[in-house]
């Protein structure tokens, strides 16, 4: 079956587009119930994180234009039209897609070189498919074998090494705004899921005293609080606690700002002019863009860490090589495994002929020889089943040779006919290398 994944990152677009084909992970069963629904998909996965927006999808053998499926889906999903992002989307087929997932549970692909997160999302994604009953036998061995290859790279290779997640960047980028210490800043953390558990664990690492959590979800709110010795405050109190705030970290799961510019112009009033800095890490946004034209407002999104973070992948471009040999060889493995995939109902077909055949010929000399004992069957029958057992071994190992081979189509068609399956289908096995990217960011 044909592998696609049709995406968009943040090298290929920016937070303002990615945010508009981001899907929240409430979303997701529904998202992909009607990924599923698609023309010709089989199985089908997606995933969805600051840093991207991605459908994998294996099709049915023949499907007309695959791409084109994959785009409508994420355009009537999220009610957009084409021409809004077909310039920002990437495309990978066969190989060249499972190249690309393992490059992302590795953290290669990530805004943040060997970034932690990336591999709790893929393994989220896969589950997720798995609960929908949308990921068959092609989409679980990519994904589990994506995660696999993935922490082998962290393992053998340097690409993880001193690496932080968005949220921990985001507070080494404001330690850098404020100094090596955030001591005697108030921060404000809006959100408690595991983003805003990463900040908080880390601006207390910098030095923060006093670090407020909010949370729509009181309760929360003060788990996470707990956890570090902060305080935990309604969200209710969103507007005082901006009065009180130096520093606010946004990283919440709503699908629009929850900031708006009319609050932090009438904080900022009250404020009389004392700065406030917000670092807002969510995708969709969580603070809205405008609130950057107000005085003595500073606003940072995700893509403003990109430059901060870019030193950090060129001084460890020699772990990025060593990584992506091995993400090369799992591939490699990746496509045996789905050649011989796609033989297997041809290695039964021929078993089952075997059998037929066999059975068919004892039934004729039961009629033949009616004076044989149950004793001189019962040695023939063996005799017969180790003579299909001989046929079929090399059989099915000629089979399994062909589907690696590149002369391998041909093979299996004399072998069809050999065996009187000439109407058996076709196997459409993916490519023995991976294939060229279809379109570029």
């Amino acid at each position: 079956m044909p592998l696609l994944v049709l995406g968009i990152n943040h090298q290929s677009a920016p937070i303002e587009m990615r945010e508009k084909l981001a899907i929240g992970e409430r979303e997701l069963p529904r998202a992909l119930a009607a990924l599923a629904d698609a023309p010709g998909v089989a199985e089908c996965a997606l995933l969805s994180t600051c840093n991207r927006a991605e459908a994998y999808a294996a099709f049915a053998p023949g499907t007309d234009d695959p791409e084109d499926a994959l785009a409508e889906f994420l355009a009537g999903w999220h009610g957009l039209s084409r021409h809004e992002f077909d310039g920002h989307l990437y495309c990978y087929r066969d190989g060249a897609a499972a190249n690309h997932l393992f490059s992302v549970a590795a953290g290669i692909d990530s805004m943040i070189l060997g970034e932690p997160d990336i591999q709790r999302q893929v393994k989220g994604a896969l589950e997720a498919a798995q609960a929908a009953r949308t990921a068959g036998a092609l989409l679980n061995k990519l994904f589990q074998e994506a995660l696999v290859t993935g922490k082998k790279a962290r393992t053998e290779t340097g690409i993880a090494r001193g690496a932080f997640s968005v949220g921990a960047a985001a507070v080494e980028y404001a330690a850098q705004v404020f100094g090596e210490s955030l001591a005697g800043r108030t921060v404000l953390v809006l959100g408690a899921g595991k983003m805003s558990e990463v900040t908080a664990r880390h601006l207390g690492a910098r030095g923060a005293p006093a670090v407020l959590v909010a949370n729509r979800t009181f309760e929360k709110a003060q788990q996470l609080a707990a956890q570090f010795g902060g305080g935990a405050r309604r969200f209710d109190d969103l507007p005082q606690l901006l009065l009180q705030a130096d520093i606010v970290v946004c990283s919440t799961a709503a699908p629009h700002p929850i900031v708006t510019q009319a609050m932090i112009r009438d904080a900022m009033r009250a404020r009389r002019g004392r700065p406030l800095t917000l670092f807002d890490i969510a995708v969709p946004r969580d603070v809205e863009a405008s609130v950057d034209d107000l005085e003595n407002v500073y606003l940072f999104n995700i893509d403003h860490l990109q430059e901060f973070v870019a030193g950090a992948r060129r001084a460890r471009s020699a772990e990025v090589a060593r990584a992506q040999e091995i993400i090369n060889a799992a591939v490699a493995e990746y496509l045996r495994w789905g050649r011989a995939l796609e033989v297997s109902p041809l290695i039964v077909a021929v078993r089952e002929q075997l059998d037929a055949m066999r059975l068919a010929e004892l039934a004729r000399l039961r009629a033949r020889l009616p004076g044989l004992s149950e004793k001189e069957w019962r040695a023939i029958e063996a005799a017969m089943q180790a003579v299909t057992n001989k046929i079929a071994h090399p059989a099915t190992q000629a089979i399994k040779a062909s589907a690696q081979e590149d002369a391998g189509p041909a093979a299996l068609d004399a072998i069809r006919r050999a065996f009187g399956l000439e109407d058996a289908p076709p196997a459409s096995a993916p490519a023995r290398v991976p294939a060229e990217k279809v379109t570029e960011p």
